[in-house]
C-alpha cells in the first residue's frame, strides 16, 4: 500500500499545479479526460476494462498482456512472450485495430500515436492504424503527442519535436527537451549533447523554437520540469526558497493561493484538483475539502487519485474502487491494480539499431572521470532537474531511474533519495505542521547505470556493440582488466554486459563496488 501512496500523491502534486482557474479541463496532459479504466480486479491475474462514469465492467479478464491505459478510446496491450504490441479499441477488446503486430508504441492523443513495426522506421499512425508518415531513418525514438508535438531523439541522442503529421517543427539539435505538456512553452538544453544532469544550457522556448529566456542556472535550480498555467516552478539556489518564473523569466507569485479556511487547517499537503476542491494529506491518511473546507471525501484513505474532476480511486487495505466527488462508490468493482491514466511518458523506438551509432552514443556519455557529466561526490542537489517534484515517491529508495529513449539510465545513491522527517513547509502549496517527506540533496551518486535495449535486432548486435566500445575504451582514458571491465587512471570503473537483448553499461566512481554483469547472447 505505501507504494500506492506514493504513485498517488505524486500524481496528485502533478496535475494539482495545472489546475489553477480551470474547471473540467486543462487539469490533465491529454486532449481528453479519461472515460475507462484498466484494472485488475481482486482474485483476477488478467485485466479489465471499467467504465468510470457508471462503474460499468465493459470487458472482464479479457487482456492477459500488460496494457496501456486507455485513451480516446483506444489502448495497446505487450506482449511478454513476443515482445510485440497490438491496438484495441474498448468496444471490442478480442481483436487488434492493427494488421501487423509493432515491437513498439505509443499511446494515442490527440488521434494520433508512434509506433513501429519490427525493422522499421518509426511512423505516425491514426486510430485505424494507418501509417500518416513515415519517421527519417535517423530518428530512433519519439514520444507520445503532448500539447499536438512529439519529442523525437536522432542516433546521437539530440532532442527536436515532430508535428502530428510527422513533420519536422524543431529539428533534433536539443541536448535535453521537456514536454509541451500544459502550456505553450518549454524548458530544453541548448547543448549538443545528450544530457540529463547539466544546467548550464537550459533556455525556455516556444512551439516555434524561437527562445523565450536564458534560464539562469546559477541563480535557479527547476523543480518542474514542465511550465504550467503560465509558470515554471523553481528553487533558488542561494538560499532553496520557492519561486515562480513566467514566459519572459521574471519571477512571479504562485499561480495557486490556497483558500484561508483551508491554509490554517495542519495538513501536511494539500493540492488543487480542479473545481475549487482540494486532495488533503493529513498525517498518513488522504481526502478530499472543498473550497470551505468541507469534507467531501473523508480523510480516512491509504491513496486518492483523482481521474477526472467528478471520479477518484480510493485505496483501502490494499483494495481500490472508484468513487464520485462526494465518496459514494460509482459501480460495484473492487480492485487491486490499475493502468495508471496519466503516465505521459511514453516513447516508441525504432526496429533496429547501427551498433555503431549505439556504441558512438554510448561513449559519448561517459568519461574518465564523470558519466552523464557527474562526477564523483556530485550529489543530489546537482542533478535535481532528474527529480520528480514529490518527495514522497523516493522514500526509502536509493536508485532514480529515467528515460533518455531509447536508453534508460539509473543514478545509485549511497543513501535514501528522500525521507520522512519533521520540516517546516517549503512553499505556499504546502502547509506541513504534520513530519513530510524531504528530498536528502545531500545523498551521493555511487554510480550510474546505462542500458540500450536490442530486442529487436538482429543476434550478434549485443556482441557487435561490446567489441566497439572495447576498441574505443583506451582512447577514454581506460585500460582493461583480466575480467573485461575497464579501470580508468581517476579510479573509475566500468563494466559491460548484456541479456535478454539489453545492453547494459555500469560505471563504479569507487572500483572496489564493482560487480561483473553476464553477457548471455539471444
Amino acid at each position: 500500500m505505501k507504494r500506492f501512496f506514493y504513485i498517488c500523491t505524486f500524481f496528485v502534486a502533478l496535475v494539482a499545479l495545472s489546475a489553477c482557474g480551470s474547471k473540467d479541463k486543462g487539469i490533465y496532459p491529454f486532449e481528453e479526460e479519461t472515460k475507462y479504466l484498466i484494472v485488475r480486479l481482486q482474485g483476477s491475474d488478467k485485466w479489465s476494462v471499467i467504465n468510470i462514469e457508471n462503474g460499468d465492467i465493459v470487458a472482464k479478464n479479457a487482456i492477459s498482456g500488460m496494457p496501456s491505459a486507455v485513451h480516446e478510446d483506444m489502448f495497446y496491450v505487450y506482449d511478454t512472450e513476443t515482445a510485440r504490441i497490438n491496438y484495441y479499441n474498448v468496444k471490442d477488446c478480442s481483436k487488434p485495430v492493427n494488421s501487423e503486430p509493432y515491437c513498439s508504441a505509443t499511446s494515442f492523443n490527440g488521434g494520433y500515436a508512434v509506433a513501429c513495426l519490427p525493422g522499421e522506421d518509426l511512423q505516425v499512425i491514426d486510430k485505424n492504424c494507418q501509417t500518416v508518415k513515415k519517421l527519417p531513418p535517423s530518428i530512433n525514438s519519439a514520444s507520445m503527442f503532448l500539447g499536438d508535438l512529439a519529442i523525437v531523439k536522432d542516433d546521437m541522442g539530440l532532442s527536436g519535436f515532430i508535428d502530428t503529421k510527422g513533420d519536422t517543427v524543431i529539428s533534433p539539435r536539443l541536448g535535453l527537451a521537456n514536454a509541451f505538456l500544459f502550456d505553450d512553452a518549454a524548458l530544453v538544453s541548448e547543448s549538443q549533447v545528450a544530457d540529463t544532469s547539466a544546467v548550464s544550457s537550459l533556455v525556455v522556448i516556444d512551439k516555434k523554437g524561437e527562445k523565450l529566456f536564458d534560464f539562469d542556472s546559477e541563480k535557479y535550480l527547476p523543480i518542474n520540469r514542465y511550465f504550467i498555467n503560465g509558470s515554471l516552478k523553481v528553487m533558488l539556489a542561494k538560499d532553496q526558497k520557492i519561486v515562480y518564473l513566467d514566459k519572459k523569466g521574471k519571477e512571479t507569485g504562485d499561480t495557486l493561493v490556497l483558500p484561508k479556511k483551508i491554509r490554517d487547517v495542519n495538513y501536511r499537503d494539500v493540492k488543487h484538483v480542479g473545481n475549487d476542491r482540494y486532495m488533503v494529506i493529513k498525517g498518513d491518511r488522504m481526502g478530499l475539502v472543498d473550497n470551505n473546507n468541507d469534507t467531501l471525501i473523508g480523510i480516512n484513505y491509504d491513496g486518492i487519485v483523482n481521474l477526472t474532476p467528478s471520479r477518484f480511486i480510493v485505496a483501502q487495505d490494499s483494495v481500490m474502487m472508484i468513487v464520485d466527488e462526494k465518496g459514494k462508490q460509482v459501480g460495484k468493482a473492487k480492485f487491486v491494480d490499475f493502468i495508471d491514466s496519466n503516465n505521459f511518458e511514453e516513447a516508441a523506438g525504432r526496429g533496429y539499431v547501427n551498433p555503431a551509432k549505439v556504441a558512438a552514443t554510448m561513449l559519448q556519455l561517459f568519461d574518465k572521470d564523470a558519466v552523464f557529466n557527474v562526477r564523483k561526490g556530485a550529489t543530489l542537489m546537482e542533478i535535481n532537474q532528474a527529480v520528480g517534484m514529490d518527495p514522497d515517491q523516493y522514500v526509502g529508495a536509493t536508485d532514480l531511474t529515467g528515460p533518455l529513449p531509447p536508453l534508460i539510465f539509473t543514478y545509485h545513491f549511497d543513501r535514501e533519495i528522500a525521507s520522512v522527517k519533521a520540516a517546516a513547509p517549503s512553499d505556499s502549496i504546502v502547509a506541513a505542521a504534520q513530519p513530510a517527506a524531504q528530498f536528502n540533496y545531500n545523498a551521493v551518486v555511487r554510480g550510474v547505470t546505462l542500458q540500450y535495449p536490442v530486442r529487436e535486432c538482429k543476434p550478434g548486435t549485443e556482441e557487435e556493440i561490446l567489441q566497439l566500445i572495447t576498441q574505443q575504451m583506451g582512447k577514454k582514458g581506460f585500460g582493461m582488466n583480466d575480467d573485461g571491465s575497464f579501470t580508468s587512471d581517476d579510479g573509475c570503473v566500468v563494466v559491460m554486459g548484456y541479456e535478454k537483448g539489453v545492453f547494459q553499461i555500469n560505471y563504479y566512481f569507487n572500483a572496489s563496488e564493482k560487480k561483473p554483469l553476464p553477457r548471455v547472447s539471444r
